[in-house]
């Protein structure tokens, strides 16, 4: 335990040498990374064979873990991306100033959260996504992935490190957390050391916690999402909804922003449903009519089927099941539409448009940190400015008070 205390020292201390970073140089560490990333393609495909040869390919979980040459070079996008956006630490530099009758000129500073702590599932692009927006907005990270990609995110930790030792920058700044679960409560009492946790992956990891840490917690809950094929829609429009439901389930299954419940309307052609349905069933999806779980994020071909009434009994529905991340309706009717958008309250509201959007590259945010689902602090998509706070700077010719 006191040696977890002391690592956790030094990634605090690291942290406030991260602050201090031209975005320049900032943008240099995110660029070789990348560049790193291709170095060590081969060795970064080994080891994560290692972690597949662990898991039943037939797990939903086994696609999420997955390291292939696309997705390899998809990480190394990410940080030629990144460095194309703006930096974080200026981000309310541009408010005017205020100026106060006392003398005062007020302004706003951006100033990192400091060290973040993520608790994530087995994707090792997250490790990369975690590394380099907290690189960006000049924080220090503490990195808890999944025991399932263990040998993938040890390796990719490494390489993150051997970027900033070769910039003489502080390698503490990125730290790999100890594996057992045990230890965990350590991270969860690192009050002055970690100033923010985020657990993503499952509403189970989520709740525990929030239940469990006296460091404060960004919610991101688990992504349980809802289309709803509204009455009004027209057949000349047929082919795109069908192709847009089959994108939101199937490109990705395994993902949080995947369909998970298909709400319709009763008074939808049946016709269109018959070819709806038979292309759903051509893409291997299962739909599930009866002994239904709602509330459940499937990460599978499984999709929930269930008609309704009206539009308020589909809203009413997506109230009571949905995480708050991603829900849609699909209507040619303006009217139907407008209320849908004044009613739904999640992060993301689609209007004739697939979920898979809801990626933070897909806004043009950057690559993202993580969906949150609350609404203090950071609201979908977490990227690197998600990660900065503010500071005020008070200025006068020795006004007193």
């Amino acid at each position: 335990m006191q040696e977890i205390f002391q690592e956790l020292q030094k990634v605090k201390q690291a942290s406030k040498h991260m602050a201090l970073l031209s975005h320049s140089l900032r943008n240099d560490l995110i660029t070789e990374l990348g560049k790193a990333l291709l170095e060590h393609k081969t060795e970064i495909l080994s080891e994560n064979q290692k972690d597949l040869d662990q898991m039943d390919p037939k797990d939903p979980l086994y696609d999420r873990l997955l390291l292939n040459e696309k997705r390899i070079l998809s990480m190394v996008q990410s940080c030629n991306d990144l460095v194309m956006i703006q930096d974080p630490l200026k981000k309310f530099e541009a408010e005017a100033p205020l100026h106060t009758q006392d003398g005062l000129t007020i302004n706003k500073a951006s100033v990192p959260l400091g060290v973040i702590g993520c608790i994530y599932e087995s994707r090792p692009n997250v490790t990369i996504d975690l590394i380099i927006m907290s690189i960006k907005s000049g924080n220090a990270v503490v990195l808890r992935g999944g025991t399932q990609a263990q040998y993938s995110n040890t390796f990719l930790v490494k390489i993150a490190k051997q970027v900033l030792q070769k910039n003489a920058l502080d390698e503490h700044a990125i730290y790999q957390f100890p594996s057992p679960r045990e230890d965990l409560e350590i991270l969860f009492g690192a009050i002055g050391l970690v100033d923010v946790m985020i657990p993503r992956w499952g509403k189970a990891l989520i709740e525990s916690v929030r239940k469990q840490s006296l460091v404060p917690v960004i919610e991101t809950w688990a992504g349980v999402v809802h289309s709803y094929i509204d009455s009004e829609i027209q057949p000349k429009n047929y082919k795109k909804i069908i192709d847009l439901i089959i994108n939101s389930k199937v490109q990705r299954p395994s993902v949080c922003n995947a369909l998970d419940t298909l709400l319709i309307h009763k008074d939808v052609n049946p016709s269109f449903l018959e070819e709806l349905f038979q292309e759903l069933k051509v893409n291997q999806v299962q739909l599930i009519c009866e002994h239904q779980d709602f509330s459940k994020e499937h990460l599978s071909l499984d999709l929930n089927i269930c008609y309704v009434s009206s539009i308020d009994e589909a809203i009413k529905h997506i109230d009571t099941y949905s995480s708050k991340h991603s829900d849609g309706i699909i209507s040619d009717s303006q009217e139907h539409i407008n209320l849908f958008l004044k009613s739904i309250d999640s992060s993301v509201v689609y209007v004739n448009t697939s979920t898979r959007f809801s990626d933070g590259s897909c806004f043009w945010f950057g690559w993202e940190i993580w969906i949150s689902t609350q609404k203090l602090h950071a609201r979908w998509p977490m990227w690197a400015e998600s990660l900065v706070t503010y500071k005020y700077v008070a200025v006068s010719t020795y006004a007193i008070r």
